[in-house]
């Protein structure tokens, strides 16, 4: 039985990239250490490797300018420019990349404010507002950590609290507008629509709670939904047996009440359940008020352990598309939130040759491969994943 891996903020020392950096692209034959705050997002390193020399030159370039004029910006910007870069590298040091940002950011940040305050129509000011935009996008994720670590703790992580929240927040956006103008409200409505709908529709978003995309152990972990399936799902058994592959099958509890031997069988041959909810609703899950969303997630985690005797652990929206309610009720529920990794839309496209190249390109240990059953390229698309799997 195969454990989920918690990712979280790996490889990210901003905050920004912590909550928005999306999976972190590892170079082939880097070394990668896991531990967290010691690893290093590979798009979040290139963005800084350009943001922290361009504002760090700027500044130079402004202090040049100020001792001997425009001749000797332009001349010594770039020697003088690298040997601040080498100096400052060398003596704020960072034992690892986390110390090495919040140094650096703590450095160009007091330049910044002496800028804004001093000469605020400096030549450099741009190099300024660029810093101070990207700090207050690096505040607003800060915000957004906060508040996960917040909803996820075991004492708030209740449907009550949530409704609070959710209450709480629209208040102080009317109250906004009613002091200081209905801009502020307008404002503040986008933000958090923004803000509620990267943690509604983004499958991977972990902005209202845990969401796992990956396993330990080596090899990837294929993972089944919209199952049990009269026609297919018989027919992926067996080609797991045949390639000696096991899978999580994400069932819907309707189904697994129409068909209680299928979901025996899958058990019988040494797969794992997963809760799909009770009726699958793709199109409203994500707009699903506390009443439904739990009877959605309760009665088919019931109906599986009733055909079973199994209790799932794991359990996956419909589509991805969670609701603010979702993580209390799986908490209850004894549930862990499941994504992936390697996604191909098999459950709505027929292109085959597409779909396997997609779930099978740059797998590595770990990753949850999603596929779909009761669709009419079930069987093909299986076949070339297994295949594909097996050859790496």
């Amino acid at each position: 039985m195969r454990k989920l891996e918690r990712e979280e903020g790996l490889r990210a020392v901003t905050a920004f990239f912590k909550v928005f950096g999306g999976r972190p692209q590892i170079p082939e034959g880097d070394v990668v250490v896991k531990s967290p705050g010691e690893g290093w997002h590979e798009g979040e390193r290139r963005l800084l490797g350009v943001l922290v020399p361009v504002v760090a030159g700027a500044a130079v370039f402004d202090a040049l300018w100020r001792l001997g004029g425009a001749w000797l910006a332009w001349a010594g910007v770039l020697p003088a420019g690298w040997l601040l870069l080498q100096a400052l590298a060398f003596l704020l040091g960072g034992g690892y990349p986390g110390g090495q940002w919040r140094r650096w950011a703590l450095v160009l940040s007091v330049w910044v404010v002496w800028i804004c305050l001093a000469d605020p129509i400096s030549g450099a000011a741009w190099a300024a507002g660029l810093w101070l935009f990207a700090m207050a996008l690096n505040l607003a994720a800060a915000a957004c950590l906060v508040l996960r670590g917040v909803l996820d703790h075991p004492r708030f992580c209740t449907t009550g609290f949530r409704l609070l929240v959710a209450v709480l927040v629209q208040v102080l956006s009317l109250g906004a507008g009613w002091l200081y103008g209905w801009g502020w409200t307008v404002a503040s409505q986008v933000l958090l629509g923004c803000l509620w709908a990267c943690g509604t529709f983004l499958p991977n978003s972990p902005l209202f709670g845990p969401v796992f995309r990956r396993v330990e152990g080596k090899g990837a972990l294929l993972s089944i939904d919209d199952g049990p399936d009269p026609v297919d799902t018989p027919v992926l058994l067996d080609l797991l047996d045949r390639h000696g592959s096991k899978a999580v099958f994400f069932v819907i509890g309707d189904k697994v009440r129409r068909y209680p031997e299928l979901v025996r069988e899958i058990v019988r041959r040494g797969h794992e359940i997963g809760n799909h909810t009770m009726t699958h609703p793709a199109g409203t899950m994500w707009c699903a008020g506390p009443g439904r969303t739990r009877r959605e997630i309760v009665e088919c985690s019931r109906a599986i352990e009733e055909v079973t005797g199994v209790k799932p652990r794991w359990f996956r929206a419909p589509a991805g598309h969670r609701n603010w309610f979702t993580h209390p009720v799986l908490r209850e529920q004894g549930l862990e939130l499941v994504g992936w990794r390697k996604r191909a839309f098999d459950a709505v496209r027929r292109d085959v040759p597409w779909i396997v190249k997609r779930l099978t390109t740059d797998v590595k240990d770990g990753d949850i491969i999603l596929l779909h059953e009761a669709t009419p390229i079930a069987k093909e698309v299986m076949e070339g994943v297994l295949r594909g799997v097996s050859s790496k």
